[in-house]
């Protein structure tokens, strides 16, 4: 299938741009709703945006469902707490129970996380790829497949390496450490057009210059006839006969007579795109009962530490997250980065309390944030919580710990050889405040324990694998559920493993893989690999 050349709205995607009945908005919603299209996607991020534009540039008619609310661009502000409580799932407490918590930051709002993450663009790794072939893929997915999404992908969305203009100072820091280290480190390739820097990606971009699915695959996927209901979350998917043919969604709005339902039957398929968390939770809700479901859930715990310099870095801030090396990813599974955050963030890396604390946050302007994302060995499970919510449960490996505390030793040594006075590890049991590279051993002897960790996790994989044996995975090689028909399911919970790198392109371009094989009549080819494997 061709791409089709996207024809740019403008970045805020005003009201009067949109064809009329584009929108469907659940939290106004006074009547029920019954309607039918070809499709029905389910979630309207990386994965769900993507697979709509091209099944609605074929022709067909696509209704996008998305939980949360269409958050445009002129709203967007500067606050991190306005933020949490208007973009993020469960105002960003969710998390990871295990032998610690982990918070996990997941967007709920049009565009989902690609309207809050940094927009970096990593193609899946071949060796990735490799293992998934020896897991019982074969050749169904291949970097020859994924080849040209990724091209159609990186020309439609202005993948490009972060520019001179928005390259920030701890960026370049970052990047010289790296290069008298030995380590081959580069700038960090995102979805950009025309970045000014402003470090604001994790409260939404304010000039719309990330390429976020909310001013581009899904507004020209309506552009193309596509429709998108806001603020309604999607209970469950109609299955009948062994096919899904529709979903029931929950209207957020309030008007008199009981809940707002939204019927949409689906013609031709439904396709389920709500996260690694959502998603398996929401085909257990609709009638499925494989033994994999909601197995295999892995994710990139991520750590950050903090540096006091006695010159400043922050002068010119610079890109949320402008330089990475990643050239240790299959070596000690781990990547490095640099975080640029804003005051209230950054605030959360300096050690103290009182006056102490105060006179560190005096000098944010000598603060720097360098960051380490594990690629975990380690498996947990996504279950249904009390309430009808998500409940996560994960604990890292020993393998994992060891791996973890030397790379976030290394990055304490990078910091100081690169001329840092004071290091913030944030570890229990290791000082708040270390003062030379000496110091570092602290880190080096601490106990292998998560606890002393302050993890975070955006990068969330499984749940929902893909597979050939219905008794061990999900979805087939042709993104269809073993168990239905029609029901296809395109975001990083059919991942049989995590990557070690950021998911996002690989989530875009296995979506566009799945939909581009949906308009080809790749369900009998689909069917018939799996036969064949």
């Amino acid at each position: 299938m061709t791409s089709v050349a996207p024809s740019r709205p403008p970045v805020s995607f005003p009201d009067e741009f949109m064809p009329a009945g584009a929108v469907v908005d659940g939290a106004t919603l006074e009547r029920p709703v019954d309607d039918a299209f070809d499709y029905v996607v389910v979630g309207s991020g990386a994965a769900g945006a993507v697979a709509a534009h091209v099944l609605a540039a074929s022709g067909a008619s696509v209704a996008i469902v998305e939980e949360g609310p269409w958050v445009h661009t002129r709203d967007f502000g500067e606050r991190v707490y306005d933020a949490f409580r208007h973009l993020f799932r469960d105002a960003g407490m969710q998390v990871i129970e295990g032998r610690s918590y982990i918070p996990i930051l997941q967007g709920r709002c049009v565009g989902g996380s690609t309207v809050v993450n940094s927009a970096i663009a990593h193609r899946t790794p071949e060796d990735v790829l490799d293992e998934w072939a020896r897991s019982g893929l074969g050749g169904a997915i291949s970097a020859k497949m994924l080849e040209p999404h990724f091209e159609a992908l990186e020309r439609e969305l202005s993948t490009q390496a972060v520019s001179d203009a928005a390259l920030g100072d701890n960026d370049r820091r970052f990047l010289d450490e790296a290069s008298a280290h030995g380590l081959p480190a580069r700038r960090t390739h995102r979805y950009e057009h025309g970045c000014r820097g402003s470090a604001r990606c994790f409260t939404g971009c304010p000039s719309a210059a990330k390429q976020a699915m909310s001013v581009t695959y899904v507004p020209w996927a309506l552009a193309l006839g596509a429709r998108l209901y806001t603020s309604c979350r999607v209970e469950r998917v109609v299955i009948e006969r062994g096919r899904a043919t529709g979903v029931v969604a929950n209207a957020a709005g309030s008007a008199a007579g009981g809940t707002r339902l939204v019927r949409l039957q689906a013609r031709r398929g439904v396709v389920v795109a709500a996260s690694a968390v959502q998603t398996p939770n929401l085909l257990r809700r609709s009638g499925l009962r494989s033994a994999a479901l909601g197995e295999h859930f892995q994710c990139h715990p991520g750590y950050g530490i903090g540096g006091l310099f006695d010159d400043a870095v922050a002068a010119k801030i610079g890109a949320t997250q402008g330089a990475e090396i990643t050239s240790l990813r299959r070596t000690d599974r781990v990547k490095f980065e640099t975080l640029a955050l804003q005051p209230e963030l950054a605030a959360v890396r300096m050690p103290g309390v009182g006056r102490d604390w105060m006179q560190r946050f005096g000098r944010y302007a000598n603060f720097a944030q360098w960051a380490m994302v594990l690629r975990a060995d380690a498996e947990g499970t996504v279950r249904a919580a009390w309430g009808g919510g998500d409940k996560v449960r994960w604990t890292p490996s020993r393998l994992d710990m060891d791996r973890a505390v030397k790379g976030v030793a290394l990055l304490a040594r990078m910091m100081f050889e690169a001329g840092a006075r004071e290091v913030w590890p944030g570890l229990h049991g290791v000082p708040n405040a270390i003062r030379s590279v000496d110091e570092v051993v602290a880190i080096e002897r601490m106990p292998r324990e998560p606890r002393a960790f302050s993890f975070i996790s955006t990068h969330l994989f499984g749940g929902s694998r893909m597979g050939i044996d219905p008794r061990t995975s999900v979805v087939g090689a042709d993104f269809q559920t073993h168990e239905a028909s029609g029901l296809y399911v395109v975001d990083s919970s059919v991942f049989p493993t995590n990557l070690g790198v950021n998911p996002q392109h690989s989530i875009m371009a296995m979506s566009r893989l799945a939909a581009t094989r949906m308009v080809e009549g790749g369900v009998a080819g689909g069917r018939a690999c799996n036969r064949a494997a």
